[in-house]
């Protein structure tokens, strides 16, 4: 009853606030720019997910492709941003790292982040969340920024926050969906994947540091989330199709969160996973000397596809349309199955994905 009693005033509170913002900042819907109006686009994500800004590259790609000359500003969690400034060339001209903790803890600084934006005379904020969700709080950073127009997806009451809402699908890839917030201004625009490019020193740096690791091998991936994890039988199946179809070196690694996984597998396995902890360029560094990474629906796995690594993943308990990668030659993606048909599947992909 208790419990009750609180969700009940958490719902009226939460009403009332958005009440009070629809007040405090109105929105006037308005058709969608033409691309010869806009000068500076902002694309921003306020989440601290690893995936979810990684992502959004060829969201940025097709509006760079669009808009050659802009000014292209991409506010993203601190750790991705440093990735993209390192990885991505001059696709973006500005890129502002977003640490979201520190920046609660001094508020000023966060007012001083709105300024800045401001004074970079947006004419297109674009707020990327699900598309069937509602992010109420990317909503208000975009109101305050003052942008011409902001565009987000048509989602629950998020119409009523935007200039121009989009309807899209989680019946497609993440990454097209986010294309579709772009696509009301260019209808061409085209979801391309990859794009990340790791500079030969730094290359050079991991190899040295790691130089057990022969360039060409496989990586298997054994870290993953709740349900995504690939347990023992799906990690023991994949490396005897592998070693069968490969005599390339296989190696195993996972993330220090994923430590507790390593005690399901064999010791040859468990005593042989590299547990990563390096930073995000050193990461990208480090997947991109290898000729094919396997793993389940995890945040390296988008990593090593958008450095165009050859991905095989396999899904077991999460949307493969909307994360999956699937071209057919250098990014496969299949759900689990037991039995001939999928272990059929999984040595047709290999062969595809070693030639």
């Amino acid at each position: 009853m208790k419990k009750n009693r609180l969700k009940s005033t958490e719902l009226f509170f939460k009403r009332l606030l958005r009440r009070t913002l629809n007040r405090l900042l109105p929105v006037t819907p308005k058709p969608a720019p033409d691309a010869s109006e806009i000068k500076t686009v902002l694309l921003y994500r306020l989440d601290q997910r690893l995936g979810n800004g990684i992502l959004l590259l060829p969201l940025l790609r097709a509006i760079r492709e669009t808009l050659p000359d802009a000014q292209i500003h991409y506010l993203i969690h601190e750790p991705v941003a440093k990735l993209f400034q390192e990885t991505t060339g001059d696709l973006i001209d500005q890129i502002w790292p977003y640490n979201q903790p520190a920046l609660m803890k001094r508020p000023w600084r966060y007012l001083k982040l709105i300024r800045q934006l401001r004074a970079a005379s947006i004419d297109v904020a674009i707020t990327s969340h699900n598309p069937d969700n509602f992010s109420l709080s990317q909503a208000i950073f975009g109101r305050l920024l003052y942008p011409r127009y902001l565009v987000g997806f048509d989602a629950r009451d998020s119409a009523k926050y935007y200039n121009v809402a989009i309807k899209s699908s989680i019946d497609k890839h993440y990454s097209d969906a986010m294309i579709d917030l772009w696509r009301a201004i260019d209808d061409t625009a085209a979801c391309r994947f990859g794009g990340f490019t790791v500079a030969d020193d730094i290359r050079q740096q991991l190899k040295h540091k790691f130089p057990a690791y022969e360039d060409g091998g496989i990586l298997i991936w054994l870290g993953a989330t709740g349900r995504k994890v690939l347990n023992r039988q799906q990690i023991d199946f994949l490396h005897e199709l592998v070693e069968k179809k490969s005599k390339r070196p296989i190696y195993f690694a996972c993330g220090p969160a994923d430590r507790p996984l390593l005690k399901q597998h064999r010791d040859d396995i468990k005593n042989n996973t590299l547990i990563w902890e390096g930073s995000l360029l050193e990461t990208a560094a480090f997947f991109s000397r290898f000729s094919l990474f396997i793993s389940g629906d995890t945040g390296p796995m988008h990593l090593a596809a958008a450095l165009d690594v050859p991905t095989l993943t396999i899904f077991s308990d999460s949307n493969m349309t909307q994360y999956g990668y699937q071209d057919g030659e250098r990014h496969i993606s299949l759900h689990w199955e037991n039995g001939e048909n999928f272990s059929g599947a999984v040595d047709t992909a290999l062969d595809r994905l070693l030639k």
